[in-house]
């Protein structure tokens, strides 16, 4: 622990009026410092973790609002402190978290977007951070995981993770490609993925055609549809898709289309459907991830705030994120002395 350190940030309000919660100041994830996206910049910042928002959603075959994402989401977390009891860890000292601002996309265009998506995920990887991404559209993966891929290198395996509703194994959508229906497809595609080190958790409903479930048997994925969930809980299903993932793997891309809820708990979404996982399951599952102790790049996807109700969507993205990251600043045993205190003015 850092002696020197101030921690007035992991207590309530303190009698000197400041007020982290109700006056955050400049919007950022977590109210982290803001550092560009640049490999320089980043080790100098000695960042471990960097929040970049995707605001993209030209890839979306659902409901447009997506671009709204990574405000959301920044906002979401400022009504939060870093302090997570049931660890006992502050995010900040133990992640070094840094907010990279968003992708300045500019005009529609498909092919700029994701070369601009792929240098800023790129240049976090290259600067020692671990991307947290907000799009955007789930199409915000095929760039991203592009990055982490040939950032690892050939010489490295890479393993691949999907929460969601649908399988996104689209080859081809409307004979487009790089669609947020073909996320997956697209990442086992990648020189460096082993089919046998992708997995995907919670694919439900009939937004699932009979070429996603061709196409997935084909190439060998192994995914666990909602009922298995049903059937076996939450935290087998997702330790058996970490297996996968992590067996032998270098690094690990996880993506959370927030699509995976069941849309009671997550109206937030361009793609909402019944009867999938409730929220304290989604945390479990992000434990199991955080519990690996590696991630390459950690992915919220579909975050669509014009249909959400009281930031409960983004605050569950939050959550996640949390919940993986305290996970895995519990296995780097970085704790907060349980002798401090709130210094009073």
């Amino acid at each position: 622990m850092n002696l020197a350190k101030s921690y007035e940030h992991i207590f309530s309000p303190g009698a000197d009026g400041s007020n982290v919660i109700r006056s955050p100041g400049i919007l950022t994830f977590m109210h982290a410092p803001a550092v560009n996206p640049e490999a320089k910049d980043l080790k100098e910042a000695k960042a471990l973790f960097a929040f970049l928002g995707v605001p993209y959603d030209e890839g979306n075959i659902g409901k447009p609002g997506s671009v709204g994402g990574p405000h959301a989401m920044r906002e979401a977390s400022s009504q939060y402190f870093p302090y997570m009891f049931e660890h006992k860890v502050d995010l900040f000292e133990c992640c070094q978290i840094v907010d990279c601002g968003d992708v300045g996309l500019g005009a529609s265009n498909p092919t700029r977007a994701h070369e601009r998506i792929y240098d800023c995920v790129k240049n976090i990887l290259d600067g020692g951070a671990v991307p947290i991404l907000c799009g955007g559209d789930h199409s915000v993966s095929i760039p991203a995981a592009r990055a982490l891929s040939d950032h690892l290198g050939a010489k490295k395996k890479m393993g691949y993770l999907n929460f969601g509703a649908h399988l996104d194994m689209a080859d081809s959508w409307g004979g487009e490609k790089i669609t947020s229906v073909s996320a997956m497809a697209r990442a086992t595609e990648l020189p460096n993925v082993d089919v046998k080190n992708v997995a995907h958790v919670g694919a439900r409903n009939c937004l699932n055609p009979k070429d996603f479930i061709d196409l997935a048997e084909e190439r060998g994925v192994r995914y666990f549809p909602m009922w298995e969930i049903i059937d076996r809980g939450i935290e087998p299903v997702v330790e058996d898709a970490a297996n996968l993932v992590w067996d032998g793997t270098d690094s690990q891309y996880v993506t959370f289309n927030m699509n995976v809820m069941d849309a009671s708990c997550a109206p937030g979404v361009t793609a909402p459907e019944p009867a999938g996982l409730e929220a304290r399951e989604v945390l479990r599952a992000a434990r199991v991830v955080g519990g690996r102790e590696t991630v390459g790049v950690i992915e919220i996807a579909e975050l669509c705030p014009i249909h959400d109700s009281s930031l409960i969507t983004s605050k569950l993205a939050v959550c996640i994120v949390h919940q993986i990251l305290g996970m895995l600043a519990v296995g780097q045993g970085c704790q907060v002395d349980p002798s401090v205190r709130r210094e009073d003015v």
